[in-house]
């Protein structure tokens, strides 16, 4: 069983248990961007099926999150390395500083 199914028994979980859910999945999909940032200098992030849904649900909430999708695509469309892995680096980063607070 998953983890949203573990926290949805919780008997009188309340709304706390499906928020840690949610936190738990926005976190994995923050290190998901982090990831694939990290490797995006031997590995083409545009082709990691992981990475689209991440990107979706860590900018979905973020008031600037159809721009840091744009520019993701941009920073996956770079060719030299080292720079693509740095433009990836900072927009996780920007994603990630928006929700400190909450994660």
């Amino acid at each position: 069983m998953d983890r949203a199914g573990q926290l949805r028994n919780v008997a009188f979980g309340g709304a706390w248990s499906e928020q840690i859910a949610g936190q738990e999945e926005l976190l994995h999909a923050i290190e998901t961007l982090k990831r694939a940032a990290r490797r995006a200098g031997q590995h083409d992030p545009g082709r990691d099926t992981d990475v689209g849904p991440a990107l979706d649900l860590a900018s979905r909430d973020h008031p600037k999150g159809a721009m840091l999708r744009a520019a993701w695509a941009r920073g996956v469309a770079i060719t030299a390395p080292g720079p693509r892995v740095t433009e990836l680096s900072r927009i996780a980063g920007l994603l990630a500083e928006a929700y400190k607070g909450r994660l």
